[in-house]
């Protein structure tokens, strides 16, 4: 549901308890003045965004990936904020499947301006994982290093030392052996 089309309900659920109100029935106008939030609450709080956040707890990716397709048009459906945690969710869905679509959608998620420093973590060390897979280690290594600067709680240091691990595994299996030049 689009923003406009919520406020337009607040507003006609709002002129129905006016309108008991006026016919002195207080109880079911106030019922109508309650009912009226909910469209409110749902402007500011997506439902499709809070339901694929309770999937991504349940590490239900399915029903992630449906919740998500729910959302037609961020630019009208959402708020500024609730655009870039839209992306984050998508790029987190394609962590799996496609680093370079998961690489998108998390640089696109911090332009938009991601608030918690932990999803910022978990953005740059994505980009990070993604640069890594195209053999861009410089620019791997600076996401990480960003992503070890927002990680303040400590969450994410376990992965980030996987990754330096298999960056210098990959320094090491990048250096020829001479002899074995000699012997083609």
């Amino acid at each position: 549901m689009k923003k406009n089309t919520k406020i337009i309900s607040f507003l006609f659920i709002f002129l129905i308890s006016t309108f008991f109100f006026f016919k002195e029935k207080y109880i079911i106008g106030l019922f109508f003045i309650l009912l009226s939030f909910i469209p409110i609450f749902f402007i500011f709080r997506n439902e499709f965004l809070i339901l694929s956040l309770f999937k991504i707890i349940r590490k239900d990716f399915n029903g992630l990936e449906k919740y998500l397709k729910c959302i037609k048009d961020p630019e009208s459906q959402l708020t500024k904020e609730q655009i870039s945690y839209y992306y984050f969710l998508n790029g987190i869905l394609y962590s799996n499947k496609n680093l370079l679509k998961s690489e998108y959608y998390m640089k696109k998620s911090l332009d938009l301006g991601l608030r918690l420093n932990e999803n910022i973590a978990i953005a740059k060390l994505n980009i990070a994982i993604a640069h890594l897979s195209r053999g861009d280690k410089k620019n791997a290594k600076n996401f990480l290093l960003e992503a070890k600067k927002m990680d303040a709680s400590g969450m994410l240091r376990e992965h980030i030392q996987f990754i330096y691990i298999k960056m210098k595994k990959m320094n090491e299996n990048c250096m020829m052996n001479p002899f074995i030049k000699r012997s083609l």
